[in-house]
């Protein structure tokens, strides 16, 4: 019936998704209109459209809260990159420089985000400066990993052929390592952004509300003491569309600077 990884035209694979999804629209609205759950354990869609003014508008400002966080993700997020990529490739080319810095970033992979929230907060307390670092090594520790993988992937047969016709280290590294791990780093990228999500949720829960806007985390938490349950949701939709409406214009920039190596870059 099914072939190992069968070709599929995207507007295939774009019906199979959208049946799936519609599926699913069907078993909720069947089971909500029951009446088997209460709205406080499953609410309807009537409930999540209600819920939608009372959480775009004042003072929840739902949407402001979430540009709030994906501003604090985009800038954890460029910070994680200016210090990964560089010092990935690094270690991806130098065997001494990934001695020197793994037994460091190796067990940071272990370290439950959520237990290194309560050091960022006494290091520099609820503001802006303890979420951003909070996405900043979050990202990094995850996304160094990958960048160094990448780099070890390029064929080792490129860099002694270029050695040989002369090539300097810092050529090989220019002309040959950095270009030919450049998608896959992109598509790495990529991935490691909806990481933020998760951090950022992490950070914002335990901030404490003053001027401005303090994030979806944080309104998410309020809503949960203070709202309902469909309140919480129409804000978890709205993560996942921008999640999602990201995740497709980063796909979209890489098919534009890497169309030559597809399907490197998968849309």
């Amino acid at each position: 019936m099914f072939e190992l990884r069968q070709a599929l035209p995207k507007s295939t694979r774009y019906a199979i998704g959208g049946i799936t999804i519609a599926i699913l629209v069907i078993i909720w609205v069947a089971v909500t209109a029951s009446g088997a759950f209460s709205a406080a354990v499953l609410p309807g869609p009537g409930d999540l459209f209600r819920s939608i003014p009372k959480m775009w508008n004042a003072p929840n400002f739902m949407a402001m809260n979430a540009l709030t966080s994906l501003g604090r993700i985009t800038a954890g997020f460029i910070l994680a990159a200016l210090v990964s990529i560089p010092l990935g490739i690094l270690m991806g080319s130098f065997t001494p420089i990934r001695a020197a810095v793994n037994p460091i970033i190796i067990p940071m992979r272990f370290l439950p985000i959520a237990a290194a929230v309560p050091i960022f907060i006494l290091w520099f307390d609820f503001g802006e400066t303890m979420k951003i670092t909070l996405l900043f090594v979050g990202t990094f520790v995850y996304l160094l990993p990958l960048v160094v993988e990448t780099v070890d992937q390029v064929d080792d047969v490129y860099l002694r052929t270029a050695a040989t016709l002369g090539a300097t280290k810092s050529q090989i590294i220019k002309t040959i390592l950095v270009p030919a791990s450049l998608p896959a780093i992109f598509e790495a990228l990529r991935v490691m952004y909806g990481i933020g999500w998760t951090y950022v949720m992490l950070a914002e829960f335990v901030t404490e509300e003053g001027t401005g806007y303090a994030g979806i985390g944080y309104l998410i938490n309020k809503m949960r003491r203070f709202g309902s349950l469909s309140d919480v949701l129409v804000c978890v939709i709205l993560i996942l569309i921008i999640g999602v409406a990201v995740d497709r214009l980063l796909a979209f920039i890489g098919r534009l600077l890497f169309a030559w190596a597809q399907p490197a870059v998968k849309g």
